[in-house]
């Protein structure tokens, strides 16, 4: 891979990376080609970029990549490890749109397209960090506004794939490449002006934590609504075999309590009830989509609990 790569990784951790105090770290998940099923982890100083650019180069060479959106306080990938985030985010999953600029008062300063048709990441550098609560509450009103995924890519754990590496999903792997890159950063007030909060949206994770919603879908322990949906009993290790994909070596882990959820280590999806009925089904987790999914779920699964 040429230097230019190199600069643009570099780059792009740097956002990412935001003014990181010492001691924040940067995640990157990646499939080890020996266990496919299972994602490992590197953690790196989130100022020595340049070493964790260059980990990013050797491992994209035969292995999906990601990068933690946030950076981390301790060495663990999970939400708990994240106190803040220097961007906002979007998951789109759609033909490129020229109009893009005109659904939010501040176009997207970075976008990275992953390989597979249609399909792009969006970043909005910030001039002051986000708490997880603050950022998935953003998070999900920019989802709202552009018709994105609004489903556990919201998460302040988040991870997506970096540029200039590849997307093994498809055969030969994909390019996933920079499409655009303005690292000039925006107040979060300035981003969302005059955007309407999510109606009738799940929840995201930081407003089922705040006791912001009632959803009594959100309160379903995350075992009872497992078993019903995929028919498989969960066990004491609480890990099941994932429904979504081939997987032979359970990879699927249900957490103890609703806030949690779930999340395949397999297939990297993962969220609420909704996210997981949702691909099972074939049903969108936003629009008339919705609304379908959460009268399913009322009837099949919370009457029946």
């Amino acid at each position: 891979m040429n230097t230019n790569a190199h600069n643009d990784i570099e780059r792009f951790l740097t956002v990412l990376a935001g003014r990181e105090p010492a001691g924040g770290l940067l995640e990157i998940r990646y499939r080890d080609p020996r266990t496919p099923a299972r994602m490992r982890q590197q953690f790196h100083h989130a100022n020595d970029r340049r070493r964790s650019a260059r980990a990013i180069v050797r491992l994209a060479t035969h292995s999906d990549v990601y990068i933690g959106v946030a950076p981390r306080q301790i060495r663990n990938g999970g939400r708990q490890a994240v106190a803040h985030a220097w961007v906002l985010w979007a998951d789109l999953d759609q033909p490129a749109d020229d109009n893009l600029a005109a659904r939010v008062p501040v176009p997207p300063g970075v976008i990275v397209e992953t390989g597979t048709p249609g399909h792009r990441h969006l970043y909005w550098p910030l001039t002051v960090p986000l708490t997880p609560t603050a950022v998935e509450r953003a998070n999900a009103t920019l989802a709202h506004a552009l018709g994105a995924d609004s489903g556990a890519v919201l998460g302040a754990a988040t991870i997506l794939r970096p540029p200039h590496t590849y997307n093994y999903k498809h055969q030969p792997p994909r390019p996933v490449t920079l499409q655009q890159f303005d690292p000039g950063a925006h107040h979060p007030d300035e981003i969302l002006a005059g955007l309407a909060t999510p109606q009738d949206q799940p929840a995201t994770l930081g407003n089922r934590r705040s006791g912001a919603t009632r959803d009594p879908l959100l309160t379903i322990e995350p075992a009872r609504y497992v078993e019903a949906l995929t028919g498989q009993v969960v066990p004491r290790d609480r890990k099941i075999n994932c429904p979504l994909h081939d997987d032979s070596t359970p990879s699927l882990h249900v957490y103890r309590h609703p806030e949690n959820g779930w999340h395949c280590y397999g297939c990297h999806r993962g969220g609420t009830i909704y996210d997981l009925a949702g691909a099972l089904w074939g049903l969108q987790t936003r629009g008339s989509d919705f609304l379908a999914l959460r009268g399913r779920l009322s009837t099949e699964v919370l009457h029946e609990s």
